[in-house]
């Protein structure tokens, strides 16, 4: 039965992503793709930049998004001529199971199933996890490493299983081969809670000496895939987009903070409202899950101070905190706990409702048409060249503070006036007339899971 929850959620949510649109590659994800394509066709790690014509001949970002579309791009040039054809089939395929992964957590730190099943739906279609599932970008990636880790390592520590410790390993290694800076802000809060579950189990120095092994020992390999490949591009150690970026970590950190959690055109409580209940459930959450709190708070600032401090602290030309998006379904975990208080449950729907008309606003009128319309008149205003794509750097960060700040030209302002005025650009136009039909399975599916999880809550309540 319980197999049954995960596979319709997945199923259910898998769906609805795919129906929206195919995926767009945007910048990273194109240079991403590219290396993918020239391993395929030409056995190559070398590229051309097909939009700055600055990141060749290598890619200067990680290699662990190329490896894992690989196997699609390998399929689609084999049997459909295309590389790219199926490559629209990782992002969703990526978010649906971070969502499983969600609501498996909750179960396992002792939520119910059907509050469980809510918070994940929550998760799905109130977040910006909607967005990101359509986007080729590392976030979901690393998302699902974050979840997918403290998942593992607490079934260790209920069941005591080597294996789950090795899963969590090789998933904080799987996100240090997303991105450097997952060394610091996955690897290491991921490792140390690590250590304090097998600490928690104790045994002999075999198998202290094994389960360290089988949670290091991944992450080290990553670190050393990421600088054999960083000496093969650079020929030096760590090299890459932020020691070869003369901005650097300029911004004073009290501007990226709040730009970064409340600003109107990127903030996260402002494009994922339900996280207000996560800072009023946190200190309840703590009492009952000490450790997974401060891990949960701990990810958040560090990733927070990490990015805030970051010329680009808002990910470039992004719909909401780019960089705060692998966050949002540990953040929502502590919700769970809330006690069943009127004010609150009538919060919940209200700011859950306010959450989901964002992302259905952000599929109705999306990212990029707002984008190709607002930022040519802003470089005009500027003085830039109407028809160059902001350049990153002194130009890109101009335009951004305009659009992170005034309220005239930040997108959800923007899109709401597209909306109005009759200007949409539905991703599942193509399918519109079945879309009745679509929201009615789904519709079936969400009651069908329901029912399942007040059988599997039957044994809690007696």
């Amino acid at each position: 039965m319980r197999a049954g929850v995960s596979f319709l959620l997945f199923a259910v949510t898998a769906c609805v992503y795919l129906l929206s649109g195919k995926t767009f590659f945007g910048y990273d994800g194109e240079i991403a793709y590219r290396v993918s394509e020239s391993l395929v066709l030409h056995h190559s790690l070398q590229i051309t930049d097909p939009i700055y014509h600055v990141n060749q001949p290598y890619s200067p970002y990680a290699i662990g998004l190329s490896l894992l579309i690989l196997p699609l791009v390998v399929v689609g040039a084999a049997l459909l001529h295309d590389p790219r054809a199926l490559v629209t089939l990782f992002e969703p395929t990526i978010t649906a199971t971070t969502v499983v992964l969600l609501n498996l957590l909750l179960v396992e730190l002792g939520a119910s199933w059907k509050r469980s099943l809510l918070i994940a739906f929550g998760y799905a279609f109130g977040t910006l996890a909607w967005y990101y599932s359509g986007v080729l970008f590392t976030e979901p990636v690393i998302a699902l490493c974050l979840i997918g880790g403290v998942l593992s390592l607490r079934y260790y520590q209920h069941r005591g299983e080597w294996h789950w410790l090795l899963i969590a390993g090789a998933l904080s290694a799987t996100a240090v081969l997303m991105r450097w800076d997952s060394a610091l802000l996955v690897a290491a809060p991921i490792g140390l809670y690590g250590l304090v579950a097998i600490a928690r189990r104790p045994g002999t120095m075999p198998r202290l000496v094994r389960d360290l092994t089988g949670l290091g020992a991944p992450m080290i390999a990553a670190a050393t895939i990421n600088l054999a490949y960083d000496l093969f591009r650079f020929h030096d150690a760590i090299g890459g987009p932020y020691k070869a970026d003369p901005l650097g970590f300029s911004t004073p950190l009290a501007k990226g903070l709040f730009g970064l959690w409340l600003s109107p055109g990127v903030g996260l409580f402002v494009y994922t409202p339900i996280l207000v209940l996560s800072v009023i459930a946190w200190r309840g959450f703590y009492r009952r899950w000490p450790t997974e709190a401060v891990l949960i708070l701990g990810l958040f600032l560090l990733r927070s101070a990490f990015f805030g401090r970051y010329w680009a602290w808002e990910g470039g030309a992004t719909w909401g905190p780019r960089h705060l998006v692998p966050l949002i379904p540990l953040l929502l975990v502590p919700i769970a706990f809330l006690p069943r208080k009127r004010w609150l449950e009538v919060g919940a729907v209200a700011l859950g409702a306010v959450g989901v008309l964002i992302q259905v606003l952000g599929q109705l009128v999306p990212y990029g048409l707002y984008y190709g319309t607002v930022v040519p008149q802003l470089m005009t205003q500027l003085g830039y060249c109407q028809a160059c794509l902001p350049f990153p750097g002194p130009q890109s960060q101009a335009v951004n503070a305009i659009t992170d700040f005034d309220l005239r030209y930040v997108p959800l302002v923007v899109q709401v006036r597209y909306l109005l005025g009759g200007v949409l650009a539905p991703a599942w136009a193509p399918i519109s007339l079945a879309v009745p039909f679509v929201l009615a399975a789904v519709g079936i599916v969400m009651l069908r899971m329901r029912r399942l999880a007040s059988r599997l809550d039957l044994p809690l309540a007696a």
